[in-house]
């Protein structure tokens, strides 16, 4: 067994791990935490976008992103609204009282990048970018195949 690709996940982990750690820690006073950061960006910058869309956009199960939404709806981040066409399409959208958070967001998030890419010049960090790119493509081409040849139905 090639332990090298055994320990890429571990790393992965452990940034994951951490990156969750630092959103939890920067985002306590504002009602939020790692769990929903990720989408009241998305429907912030996403206007009026469904929730099965928001789940498509980032590969996450109806149900996380049910919950999550629900999150940010109790704590008066985002509104949600039914489609007038549609009953069970749900449209969301982020209040007033969001922006200040929003607008954090984007401060913790490019502070942590930052932060855990110092060592990187431009050229490192865009190799890394396009790296980590192509591996989650990947990753996903890999689990809708498996979910194909199951024949299970893809979220």
């Amino acid at each position: 067994m090639n332990r090298e690709h055994v320990t890429i996940l571990k790393f992965i982990s452990i940034l994951q791990r951490n990156t969750n750690r630092y959103f939890d820690l920067m985002l306590e006073e504002d009602g939020i935490g790692s769990g929903q950061q990720f989408f009241l960006l998305r429907i912030y910058e996403n206007k009026d976008i469904t929730m099965l869309d928001l789940s498509r956009l980032g590969s996450f199960d109806k149900g996380t992103v049910t919950k999550a939404v629900q999150k940010l709806t109790e704590e008066g981040y985002v509104t949600v609204t039914t489609d007038q066409n549609d009953k069970r399409v749900r449209h969301l959208n982020t209040t007033d009282k969001a922006l200040p958070v929003i607008e954090k967001l984007y401060e913790v998030r490019n502070e942590w990048i930052n932060s855990i890419l110092k060592d990187l010049d431009e050229n490192e960090r865009l190799t890394l970018f396009n790296t980590l790119d192509d591996v989650a493509n990947t990753s996903s081409s890999v689990i809708q195949k498996i979910i194909s040849e199951k024949g299970e139905k893809s979220e």
